[in-house]
């Protein structure tokens, strides 16, 4: 069944237009059917309240006198004036410009015409100076009957125009009513549709106003509400995101982390095995006692960097950042690094401006600058240099360790920072390290944001921090 839209429009139109036909209908009716009683009544007490003053006038004169008076009265009021003595005798009849009507007055004087009008009689006793006598107005009412049949004969013509101006008004009145109402309903359809980008002009006070007004607060709230929504909804897809990534790399990482060990553990128990049972080599414990030690310490090592790992991607780590001399702690790092430097006959260039500071955790710091210089010495070649420098620019502090006679291969400069990645394939820790040194480097600076960059030179490879000034660190 098909429903037709039934338009507010039409509807307050077609209502307008028979309520200002209705309306108009019924006064012309009451006009036409209460015009002649109204009009008589009013013609009727002019006439009375003129005869009141004429009689008061004509009091103080003779009747020889008098004819101007009373023929002015009938000329204005459009009357005949009759007097007649005591005894029923005519005395006057002033001249009037209406024609004269004969009337039947007790028989005692008839005239007749073809066409007599409709009339009224008002006998009332009249007194002039010199004398008493009885007046006999006589009004016609044709005038009234006249204007009757006129107002009779324009009702088609009057009915047209009032039709007319009340389809023409009804069409105005409804484009004036209608047309904020058709343009709430269109912004509301776009708001269902959830589009927030129109607005609606607000230029009244009334309800219509008021009701623009709270359309577009509620489309204002929406429009935020949803913003908000959506911006809620990508961090929902981000935080996922993110959590698939951390628990993908959490399997990674465990596995990773269950390989390292899993070799040196077997080392271990092979050797603690073949020494309890004394089976060939075995037989001499002291050396492989040695050697298991050895590799108990190496794994120490690797579960401590695993737990500084652990505690570095929490995200309720936040490093104790102060001001520090970033000059002295190279300086101490170089010291300790000694040891190292001398067992490969490496030779140190150590170039360090003194008194430049750094806002940092302090000891977190100082593992990078360690694993950076560190990682240097065990990827130089023995008998190349490793040149460490500390400089002021314009806008920063400069940190520069290069390890002559090294090169990375360019498709590996970033994989060095990924845990576990070690540029000597052995996997020999001796030589190899655990592969979280520079991971470890990358989480510290990461966490103070300070900027850093691994490239090959041509003499080497050249690790570079960029630290800001204390002030811009804060």
């Amino acid at each position: 069944m098909i429903q037709h839209k039934k338009s507010i429009t039409l509807k307050i139109f077609w209502v307008t237009s028979l309520l200002i036909a209705l309306t108009t209908s019924i006064l012309f009716a009451a006009f036409y059917f209460l015009l002649p009683s109204f009009y008589y009544e009013y013609k009727i007490n002019k006439l009375n309240h003129g005869i009141d003053q004429l009689l008061a006038d004509v009091s103080e004169v003779p009747v020889s006198q008098a004819q101007n008076l009373l023929y002015e009265f009938t000329h204005d009021y459009n009357i005949h004036l009759l007097i007649r003595d005591q005894q029923g005798n005519m005395i006057s009849i002033p001249s009037s410009s209406s024609p004269l009507v004969k009337i039947p007055y007790r028989n005692n004087y008839e005239k007749e015409t073809d066409d007599i009008p409709p009339i009224r009689i008002i006998e009332k006793p009249i007194s002039f100076r010199d004398g008493r006598f009885i007046a006999i107005f006589v009004a016609t009412l044709q005038p009234i009957d006249e204007a009757s049949n006129a107002i009779l004969m324009l009702m088609p013509y009057m009915g047209f125009f009032v039709l007319l101006i009340s389809m023409v008004g009804a069409f105005l009145y409804t484009k004036l009513i209608t047309q904020p109402l058709l343009k709430i309903n269109q912004v509301a359809k776009r708001m269902a549709k959830l589009d927030f980008s129109q607005r609606l002009e607000n230029r009244s006070d009334d309800e219509i106003g008021e009701l623009s007004q709270s359309l577009n607060e509620l489309s204002q709230n929406l429009k935020q509400t949803m913003s908000e929504l959506q911006q809620a909804n990508a961090k929902l897809k981000d935080d996922i995101q993110r959590e698939r990534e951390q628990e993908a790399k959490r399997r990674e990482w465990m596995a990773t982390i269950s390989h390292e060990l899993k070799s040196p553990i077997t080392a271990v128990m092979g050797q603690l095995e073949g020494m309890i049972h004394q089976i060939g080599v075995y037989k001499d414990r002291d050396k492989y006692l040695r050697r298991s030690y050895s590799i108990i310490k190496n794994m120490e090592q690797l579960v401590k960097e695993i737990l500084e790992v652990s505690k570095l991607e929490s995200d309720a780590f936040h490093p104790l950042k102060k001001t520090v001399s970033l000059s002295s702690m190279i300086q101490s790092v170089i010291k300790r690094l000694e040891f190292f430097r001398e067992d490969k006959q490496i030779r140190f260039d150590v170039n360090i401006e003194p008194d430049l500071f750094v806002t940092a955790d302090p000891g977190y710091l100082q593992k990078a600058v360690a694993n950076i210089i560190h990682n240097a010495i065990n990827y130089a070649p023995s008998g190349e240099t490793v040149r460490i420098s500390l400089a002021q620019k314009n806008s920063h502090i400069e940190f520069h360790v290069l390890n002559t006679g090294a090169s990375i291969p360019e498709a590996e400069l970033q994989k060095v920072f990924e845990p576990f990645y070690r540029l000597e394939k052995s996997r020999n820790r001796n030589t190899g390290g655990s592969g979280l040194g520079l991971y470890i480097v990358k989480q510290i600076l990461d966490i103070h944001s300070f900027p850093y960059q691994l490239t090959n030179e041509e003499n080497g490879v050249l690790f570079t921090i960029h630290f800001p000034f204390p002030e811009q660190n804060e």
